[in-house]
Order: C-alpha cells, then sequence, then structure tokens
C-alpha cells in the first residue's frame, strides 16, 4: 500500500500593509483632526504652536465659526477623509479612489487660493505629501489599483 497524503491547499496569502499605507492613513487622521479642530472653534491665534504650524488668518477662522455651511462642509471633509483612511487601511480600492479625489479636490483650491494670494501652505504640503503617498507603488498594489498601461504600446516604426 502506498503512503496517503492529505493534499491541502496553501492558506491565502495575507496582504501586508506598506508603510507608506500606513502613513497614508495617518496623514488623512491627522488632516481629518484639523478639520474638526476648526469645526470645533478652536481659537489658532490662542493655541500658539497650531498659529505657527497652520497660518491661518483670523478672518477666515471667524468665518468658520460663524457660517453653519462651513461646518456642514468641515464635517463632510472629516468624514470623507475618515473614510477614506479606513477604506486604504481595509485594502480596499474604493478608499484609495476617495482619497485620490479628496486629494485632487484639495489640491484644486490650494491653487485658487495660492493664485489669489491666501494660501495655507501647511494644508498645501500635507496635501502634496498626499498625493506622493497615493501614487506609490506598494499603496497601488496593495489596494488593487492597476499600474499597467490602459493603452497598448505600438512597437516602433
Amino acid at each position: 500500500m502506498t503512503a496517503m497524503t492529505v493534499a491541502t491547499s496553501t492558506p491565502a496569502r495575507r496582504r501586508r500593509r506598506p508603510f507608506a499605507l500606513i502613513a497614508l492613513a495617518v496623514l488623512l487622521l491627522f488632516k481629518a483632526g484639523l478639520a474638526l479642530l476648526l469645526l470645533l472653534g478652536v481659537s489658532l491665534a490662542e493655541s500658539g504652536l497650531l498659529a505657527d504650524v497652520m497660518r491661518l488668518n483670523p478672518e477666515l477662522g471667524a468665518l468658520v465659526e460663524a457660517a453653519t455651511l462651513s461646518q456642514g462642509l468641515l464635517i463632510a471633509i472629516a468624514v470623507v477623509l475618515v473614510v477614506a483612511a479606513v477604506g486604504l487601511l481595509s485594502l480596499h480600492r474604493r478608499g484609495w479612489l476617495l482619497a485620490m479625489v479628496a486629494t485632487g479636490v484639495f489640491v484644486g483650491f490650494d491653487i485658487v487660493a495660492f493664485t489669489a494670494g491666501t494660501a495655507n501652505y501647511l494644508w498645501m504640503a500635507l496635501n502634496i505629501v498626499t498625493v506622493f503617498y497615493l501614487n506609490q507603488t506598494d499603496v497601488r498594489e496593495v489596494v488593487g489599483v492597476t499600474t499597467e498601461s490602459l493603452v497598448p504600446s505600438v512597437g516602433r516604426l
């Protein structure tokens, strides 16, 4: 008689979260925290560290505290950033897409604010770092975003 062996399938390899993905999620949560700080009416002028880092003008802070629409917008921004961070940590492609779209919108507003002379350089820097991490190969591969060209290459003539 021959010895019988039980064939076992190899366990599904668990996808590892790269450092860039974790850093990206922390960055998104940090940006959501900044939005919530503005929402809660924390006076940036009173907290010296935030005032030095944010360099946010007092008029904009007063506008954010006064306007209900702005408060709703800040809540929406914070929710979108938290959902994107959770989606990324769950290794879902839609988390990456949400983070990419939100960051694209933020960069658009950064460009408009820069040309108007009212740029918030900390927020701009955070958005640039976010775009950098979103486009890392490790992050794109682990969430299932293809890095292959959508257009087939044409041979040389």
